[in-house]
């Protein structure tokens, strides 16, 4: 992260050196022509060559005003007073404010740490966790199908889907275990059939497709969130005297699940707990190393993005339910 900020000051303080010496011996009518030139020079080289990376960094620059995110901040810039900048009254100002956290939080390099942080931590629990034997697989599965209905001809997956392949994965890997499915009904869905509104079924037949038999499977209905999730599973688990689970989720919030599971299951066999092995999917910031941490790179992950502010959003959502757990005594300081 500050690598990369100490290149963006660093081009910065080139970009501006440049401009200043340039603008001594060249006159405004040459820049403005220059200016016209680089551009068309980018479009017939987006034409005929789309492919060169250099168009793809120069188009995501160019493209911004035409983007929702790009022309909000094109109307705040155009509402900011540039004269409370000399002035130092720029930190009463609201517009000010708005225009630098949605700077920040939009720019790809702030979503990957944010989630690049988080997904160390997960990386670290899972190494530090290792599957002893073949036992039950939880999987937090709200969420990751969407709703089998026309004109969809097939169960499709969201973005963390992964989930579910990855608990068919363990199942593959470990003969003999079950699987879990925490989830819960549907919502905002009219007139849909019974089978579609209670997501677990379409989780099911996910499952049953990549080779997990139904006989192995098992629900925790009810389970919209973590929390409930684990007290629903540990319903479940009440009477089976299992030692161990294996949690499969996200590595945005594995850190939480395992947490949560982990105090929610303590008191079960006579006091003993269970243990709570995680096992993270759906890496935002891996790379190709291997290790959660992805390189950053310039100019494409300093250029404001839909996509970065909403994973930006989800990393500060998760930060905000995490306190909210704490507060709430939902976590577990052993993990």
């Amino acid at each position: 992260m500050y690598e990369l900020l100490t290149q963006v000051l660093l081009w910065l303080l080139i970009g501006y050196i440049a401009w200043f010496v340039l603008k001594q011996f060249i006159p405004q009518k040459i820049y403005t022509f220059l200016g016209f030139a680089l551009l068309v020079t980018l479009i017939v080289l987006a034409f005929f060559e789309p492919s060169q990376s250099i168009v793809s960094e120069a188009w995501s620059i160019l493209s911004l005003p035409f983007r929702p995110l790009g022309f909000i901040l094109i109307c705040l810039l155009m509402a900011f007073s540039f004269d409370s900048l000399t002035k130092g009254k720029f930190v009463q100002d609201p517009i000010f404010w708005a225009i630098a956290i949605l700077l920040i939080t939009s720019a790809p390099a702030t979503a990957y740490w944010l989630h690049g942080e988080a997904e160390l931590d997960a990386a670290s629990l899972m190494k530090n966790n290792p599957v002893a034997g073949p036992e039950p697989i939880v999987l937090l599965a709200q969420g990751t199908t969407r709703p089998l209905l026309p004109p969809r001809t097939q169960i499709e997956m969201t973005d963390a889907g992964d989930r579910v392949r990855y608990a068919a994965q363990l199942y593959g890997e470990q003969p003999g275990s079950t699987i879990i499915i925490a989830a819960d009904r549907r919502s905002g869905i009219s007139d849909a059939p019974r089978e579609t509104l209670n997501e677990s079924n379409e989780v099911r037949a996910v499952l049953n497709s990549l080779g997990v038999p139904s006989e192995a499977i098992r629900v925790a209905d009810n389970s919209s969130t973590i929390r409930e999730s684990a007290l629903n599973v540990r319903k479940v688990l009440k009477d089976t005297g299992n030692r161990e689970v294996v949690l499969v989720s996200s590595a945005l919030d594995m850190q939480r699940a395992a947490a949560t599971f982990t105090h929610t299951l303590d008191d079960l066999n006579d006091g003993e707990g269970v243990r709570v092995v995680p096992r993270a999917t759906d890496f935002v910031s891996i790379q190709s190393s291997g290790k959660p941490r992805r390189r950053l790179s310039f100019p494409q992950d300093v250029v404001p993005s839909e996509r970065a502010l909403n994973l930006t959003g989800q990393a500060l959502q998760e930060q905000f339910i995490s306190v909210y757990y704490f507060l709430r005594g939902w976590l577990s300081s052993v993990v």
